[in-house]
């Protein structure tokens, strides 16, 4: 059974003793004031002002104090570092300088920046503090102006001292001190944001400026050839329109010749690949046009080419320099760097050079072309050899000595053979005497012949390994060759041999030109 009790008083003590309770218990305390300190770690400029201490914490430093830009993690982290002081001279309203001097910039450097941004690039920083007196543009030597590298070590500096700024600004944030001052601390950064952008802007202004004019002299050879070229197309146009032939023009020759000129100062600083020769001039080009109008294929195809790849890459340089003037800026200053000019270059080079060893010299040009001419026959009459030199088969470059040894033979060799191998001609020497045996034998062999075709195509067959007919096999029966080809054979080894450079250049001309 329960209790009986008085449910008002009852409700009335217990209301009574909460509320006494309630009396005698501790009350909270109040709220503390936020700290100028709290009030500053809730504001963006010190969330940017964090940031940043974390990202100069990465940059990368090598020896001498310098920053490692070479290699891609180096460059991550400083583009990220600068990327983050742009953000706080936002955030910290620092009064940064125009850059309406870009405006100025060439569209490769604009190309770098964006608009309405301050664009500290990671570039400008590296060039700054590597500092280097001069650069070495197609072998010439270009020197920076003392105002450029004393500005380039004024903002190293700067840099440093933007870094130290915020490493003690944000030191001063990791505790409470009564001395703290947001605004003191604000007015540190943004002090020497302002003079970090100063010199920046100072350096950039200047060193973009005297890179540009560095370019442009480094680009002179290319823009003489734009403006030789276009003269020279002026006086095409006028001289057709009067009727007139272009060979016999005095002033067109003279623009020719200055543009030859020009494309071989610039061989010189830009065929790395090549010799870079510079005395490669008109005469070549003016003797390949005489030979297109005397010569023709079939008297030496491989003469015809040269002179035609000759004309024609003088064309191809031409062409290449209207490209150019669309877009100069398209051209590397560091001319080798341009890898479309320089393989222009090295046929350039290969022809022309070509062209001033056989062209200008009539005993060689006649020599060459006769010896291209014998293998350009030989391809015809034999299928077999045609495929050999097609694919440059090994064996070609000693059957194709023998074919001018067995001219030798015939006295009908032009005297490429004692040119190529002057011990023939002494009567003293060995090789003269072996070949007095070889003569005689080479004799013997024709005079069995009745006709004189019949002999010769027997022997050329047997050295280019070509099968024999039926009535060539019978005619074998009677003779024995293998004496005789082994001596044409010794005779086409020592012919490679006694001045190996010269013979490879002069078979090489004579068949890769074909």
């Amino acid at each position: 059974m329960q209790p009986y009790y008085d449910k008002d008083t009852d409700d009335e003590s217990s209301d009574n003793a909460s509320v006494e309770g309630m009396i005698n218990r501790p009350q909270t305390a109040p709220p503390s004031p936020i700290t100028e300190l709290e009030e500053f770690k809730r504001q963006d400029e010190f969330i940017i002002l964090d940031r940043a201490q974390r990202y100069q914490i990465k940059l990368i430093q090598r020896d001498f104090h310098k920053y490692d830009l070479d290699n891609p993690e180096g460059q991550r982290s400083c583009k990220k570092y600068l990327k983050i002081l742009e953000e706080m001279c936002i955030i910290y309203q620092v009064k940064t300088l125009s850059r309406d001097y870009r405006n100025t910039f060439s569209k490769a450097y604009k190309i770098l920046y964006k608009e309405d941004r301050l664009c500290y690039l990671p570039e400008i920083l590296d060039s700054a503090q590597e500092g280097f007196p001069y650069l070495w543009v197609n072998s010439e030597k270009f020197v920076f102006s003392h105002d450029v590298l004393s500005k380039g070590s004024k903002l190293i500096e700067l840099f440093y001292k933007v870094q130290h700024i915020i490493r003690l600004s944000f030191t001063r944030t990791l505790k409470e001190s009564p001395d703290f001052s947001s605004k003191q601390l604000k007015q540190d950064i943004v002090s020497i944001l302002e003079d970090f952008d100063q010199i920046w802007v100072d350096f950039e202004k200047l060193y973009v400026k005297e890179l540009m004019d560095i370019e442009a002299k480094a680009r002179r050879f290319i823009l003489l050839a734009i403006e030789i070229d276009k003269e020279m197309t002026s006086i095409e146009i006028r001289e057709k329109l009067r009727g007139k032939i272009l060979v016999t023009s005095e002033n067109y020759i003279q623009k020719k010749e200055q543009f030859c000129k020009v494309i071989a100062q610039i061989n010189s600083v830009a065929n790395v690949e090549g010799k870079g020769r510079d005395d490669l001039g008109i005469n070549i080009l003016l003797e390949a046009e005489g030979i297109t109008r005397r010569v023709t294929k079939e008297q030496s195809s491989a003469v015809r080419n040269l002179a035609d790849s000759i004309k024609a890459n003088f064309q191809k340089f031409r062409e290449q320099m209207r490209k150019y003037e669309g877009n100069i800026e398209m051209v590397d200053p560091q001319l080798k760097n341009n890898q479309e000019l320089v393989d222009l270059l090295v046929e350039y080079e290969s022809q022309w050079e070509k062209g001033l060893y056989y062209l200008l010299d009539p005993t060689k040009c006649q020599q060459l072309m006769y010896f291209s001419h014998i293998i350009e026959t030989t391809a015809e009459k034999y299928q077999q050899f045609q495929e050999q030199l097609e694919c440059r088969d090994s064996d070609i470059f000693v059957t194709i000595p023998c074919l001018i040894a067995l001219k030798y033979l015939e006295n009908e060799d032009r005297n490429i053979c004692i040119y190529f191998l002057p011990t023939l001609k002494e009567e003293s020497s060995k090789l003269f005497q072996y070949y007095a045996q070889l003569k005689n034998q080479f004799l013997e062999w024709r005079n069995l012949h009745a006709k004189q075709y019949e002999y010769y195509n027997i022997l050329e067959k047997q050295l280019l390994g070509i099968p024999l007919n039926e009535k060539e096999l019978i005619a074998l029966q009677n003779f024995k060759l293998d004496n005789i080809m082994q001596k044409i054979r010794q005779m086409s080894i020592e012919l490679q041999r006694y001045n190996a450079i010269e013979w490879n250049y002069f078979i090489d001309a004579a068949i890769n030109n074909n």
